[in-house]
């Protein structure tokens, strides 16, 4: 098995175009902010705290814009790297099957070398936003919010790669693959409140944000990266609250509000079902 992680992760790395555009998205997310989305949601947390200068209403906002860029890239790499597997399925599929690999192994070996894929590809997209905020504004995560913020990178990989894993039982041709991944990667901005915050999307939609998983990466991001900084800002308990729904730092279920334990928790629960299932699937039906 581990000579059939080492293939799929030298054929992902070798195709230096699809590494590019592994990252593309997160590419795009930038250039939105820096551009757009910035002033935008700028505008909108000064509504409630009119008190707090501009820069640290930007801080806050570059940890929340970012923090759902990282979410993204979970999601665009490990649609990416499970691509192998559609791809596999019609050019070497029978070749596999006549070898001693037993199936489960081979279904194995694409999870574990998609999941590196999505760790690696994700973790530049957390190191640039460390890097971004430290030169932007002095603030270099502490010890504690890097060991948070590693975990939490770790758990939305593995649930993307999860969904993506599912994702792939349903899909026979490469092309096929390739327009449901651009629908996907089209989505993703949206279903975790980058785009558009939460707050504006009207309820149905809204609920439907606050199920999704990689929502609940990028809400225990956004805790980790602008959580604390609009806590300090010093306002009412009661403001500061309704901006943190309003931006997917927490979402409401009724009387529950998320925190990171509960994201945490969510994130492990979908992960194990959905590889569950995608295992089931993938070990009676794939490459048939």
């Amino acid at each position: 098995m581990k000579m059939l992680i080492k293939r799929n992760l030298l054929l992902f790395f070798r195709d230096r175009a699809n590494v590019f555009f592994s990252m593309l998205a997160v590419f795009i997310v930038i250039m939105l902010y820096i551009i757009f989305l910035a002033d935008l949601m700028m505008s909108q947390i000064e509504v409630g705290i009119v008190h707090a200068q501009a820069q640290e209403i930007r801080r806050v906002v570059s940890g929340l814009v970012l923090s759902g860029t990282i979410a993204i890239a979970t999601v665009s790499s490990c649609l990416n790297a499970t691509a192998r597997i559609v791809i596999d399925r019609e050019a070497v599929a029978k070749d596999f099957f006549v070898s001693p690999i037993s199936r489960s192994k081979l279904m194995f070996s694409y999870v574990i070398a998609s999941g590196i894929i999505g760790f690696i590809m994700s973790g530049l997209a957390l190191i640039t936003t460390i890097v971004y905020l430290s030169l932007s504004y002095g603030d270099f995560p502490s010890i504690a919010n890097l060991v948070l913020l590693l975990l939490t990178l770790f758990l939305g990989i593995l649930s993307a790669n999860s969904m993506m894993f599912l994702l792939t039982c349903f899909v026979k041709s490469r092309n096929a693959y390739a327009s449901l991944g651009s629908i996907v990667g089209t989505l993703v901005g949206f279903l975790i409140g980058v785009y558009i915050p939460i707050g504006q999307l009207p309820n149905g939609v809204a609920w439907v944000v606050r199920i999704f998983p990689t929502s609940h990466t990028a809400s225990m991001f956004r805790q980790i990266l602008a959580g604390d900084v609009l806590d300090d800002l010093g306002a009412p308990p009661a403001v500061v609250a309704e901006i943190n729904e309003f931006m997917g730092v927490t979402f409401t279920f009724g009387t529950l509000t998320t925190n990171f334990i509960f994201s945490a928790t969510l994130l492990l629960g979908t992960s194990a079902i959905f590889y569950i299932i995608g295992l089931h699937l993938m070990k009676n039906q794939s490459f048939s």
